[in-house]
């Protein structure tokens, strides 16, 4: 997280979503998103995201090492929207993508 931090921190806060269900997720407009999922029930949404197209590493579940992500990617299209699923008993139920970690 202190590589999102360092790409995104500065970022204004934006695209804030959340429900009911303790589910919810942020931007830092247009350099990172991050997903957290501290409910009961899965996930699965599609969600704006404010960054470019491409495909991004999670740095919660892996890195971007020679030009691979270790971990889960995600998809991001041109409208900046990207669709997340995340089930509430995974080990780390979030998600969190950031440029300079796409390719």
């Amino acid at each position: 997280m202190v590589a999102f931090r360092n790409a995104a921190g500065q970022a204004t806060l934006s695209n804030w979503w959340s429900n009911d269900d303790r589910q919810f997720a942020f931007a830092r407009q247009g350099k990172g998103f991050l997903v957290m999922n501290a409910g009961n029930s899965p996930l699965s949404m599609a969600l704006l995201t404010t960054l470019p197209k491409g495909t991004y590493c999670d740095v919660i579940s892996g890195d971007f090492v020679n030009g691979a992500c270790t971990g889960k990617t995600v998809d991001v299209n041109e409208l900046g929207q990207a669709v997340f699923r995340i089930n509430s008993r995974q080990q780390e139920p979030m998600i969190a993508i950031h440029i300079g970690k796409n390719n």
